[in-house]
């Protein structure tokens, strides 16, 4: 729950600095938005479309392999302490969730 929260404020600030960066860029141009909406062609619009959502997919990729690192970073500290059949099964439990978790955003 927490990291899907995570996840969507990362979207809405990646999202939000690129409205800057652009409206940025095309003040300086001093670029009209709506000519400029009115010549952008079909085929652009969905080469944008086909980049944003790459882009997308390489993000939630990055987002869960540092979920996955911070998994295996837990485990290392884990092994070093003493065994517990409690702690185990927490540990077993925890991943077990994760793992669930990670299924149901696929």
């Amino acid at each position: 729950m927490e990291d899907r929260k995570s996840r969507e404020e990362l979207n809405e600030l990646s999202g939000q600095l690129m409205d800057l960066f652009v409206s940025d860029l095309f003040s300086k141009n001093k670029v009209d938005i709506e000519k400029v909406k009115e010549r952008i062609t079909d085929d652009q619009r969905e080469s944008l479309k086909q980049t944003v959502e790459h882009l997308k997919t390489q993000v939630e990729g990055f987002l869960e392999s540092t979920t996955v690192l911070k998994v295996a970073d837990s485990a290392e500290k884990t092994e070093g302490q003493a065994t517990n059949p409690l702690r185990e099964a927490i540990i077993q439990r925890k991943q077990m969730k994760q793992n669930k978790k990670n299924n149901i955003n696929r």
